[in-house]
């Protein structure tokens, strides 16, 4: 895509877009400077999807881990306009970077506003304003009736270009009817999220209804079926994503589901380096939690994520401007990640490695 718009416009239309937006969201969401889960911290919501689980501490953690990685610089370099673009999927993108499945965003923060009155305009506005920027949407998914169709039907409009994330349903039949729907709009992808088992309010326990655990042997069934590649999102240790590798799965989504599903989770970012030595280099490794800025997708890509995602930050900017408001933060993530690349002598994103982060108090 071309990028024509210069650093200064978009940080203008970011600012923007985020003033309307604390209009818009206020008291759902506060629209606080720095998104980090204080402002939020103990909150309840029926699907949890703003603040998180118990004190916001899965939330915090996130984006703690990322603000204690420092970034070596080294500005001493032939001039050069950094690389970043990628594929995925058997897609060109100009970025590494997407949206994160967040599903019942009108629901769950406000109706009142001046773009949407339902979640599927929401997500078409989501969709095609990442596409027209060079990245992607990921989708998610809930079980209110017509909702899924509803929200991933722009993606025909895109070329396919995104990826719903289907929950994974004890009614099996409820689940092929959503892979079955991602087909007829051409999706590259689908994704599920097993992570949701965490979720209380779509968990019930039952063989019959809610979410639940799926095994080895059935994800390699759902991977030998669906004839797009799948993305298993919620791991969050070596051995689930071993298991995710013994399954098939094109890849992976390294994510703590923003706190919602367990308060005393690890920070995304600890778990990418063992993963990734444990994975290799046979599957893609998406990661996210916790990121705001072109510098900590930087640090999530040095750790060894292939691709990271953003969640609650695209939610500002599509109610501050609509599908707009995701080309500019797409747009501001873009210039951020070339600026941190030609500080470090980054070429392309290959030249993004391990040796350029200065890691403190811990380990990784």
């Amino acid at each position: 895509m071309e990028h024509s718009m210069t650093l200064n416009d978009v940080l203008l239309k970011y600012a923007e877009y985020q003033m309307k937006a604390r209009k818009i969201l206020n008291p759902s969401c506060h629209v606080c400077k720095v998104c980090n889960g204080v402002a939020c911290a103990g909150r309840f919501t029926n699907s949890l999807e703003f603040g998180a689980k118990g004190n916001n501490g899965g939330f915090q953690a996130a984006v703690k881990g990322l603000a204690d990685i420092r970034i070596e610089l080294d500005p001493i370099h032939e001039d050069y306009m950094p690389d970043t673009s990628c594929s995925f999927f058997g897609h060109d993108f100009d970025l590494p970077v997407f949206a994160s499945p967040i599903a019942k965003i009108l629901t769950d923060y406000t109706f009142d506003s001046p773009f949407f009155n339902n979640n599927g305009k929401y997500a078409d506005a989501l969709i095609k304003g990442c596409y027209e920027a060079g990245g992607m949407a990921w989708l998610g998914d809930n079980k209110e009736p017509g909702y899924f169709p509803g929200q991933i039907a722009p993606i025909k409009e895109v070329g396919g270009c995104a990826v719903p994330t289907i929950k994974p349903w004890a009614d099996r039949e409820q689940f092929w009817k959503r892979v079955e729907w991602c087909r007829e709009v051409g999706a590259m992808a689908i994704a599920t999220d097993l992570d949701a088992i965490g979720l209380g309010y779509q968990y019930s326990g039952t063989k019959n209804e809610g979410v639940c655990s799926r095994t080895v042997e059935e994800l390699r069934e759902i991977v030998r079926r669906i004839e797009v590649p799948v993305v298993i999102k919620g791991i969050m240790s070596v051995k689930a994503a071993v298991k995710c590798l013994e399954a098939g799965a094109y890849g992976i989504l390294i994510s703590n589901h923003g706190g919602n599903v367990i308060e005393n989770s690890l920070a995304p970012c600890d778990v990418i380096a063992d993963i990734r030595k444990a994975v290799g280099r046979e599957m893609k490794v998406f990661a996210d939690g916790g990121v705001r800025s072109g510098e900590d997708v930087f640090k999530m890509l040095a750790l060894g994520a292939d691709a990271v995602g953003i969640g609650r930050p695209y939610v500002v900017s599509v109610y501050g401007g609509a599908q707009d408001g995701a080309y500019i933060y797409t747009q501001k993530i873009y210039y951020e990640l070339q600026n941190i690349m030609r500080l470090t002598d980054s070429r392309t994103l290959a030249d993004i490695t391990p040796d350029k982060l200065i890691l403190l108090n811990k380990k990784r």
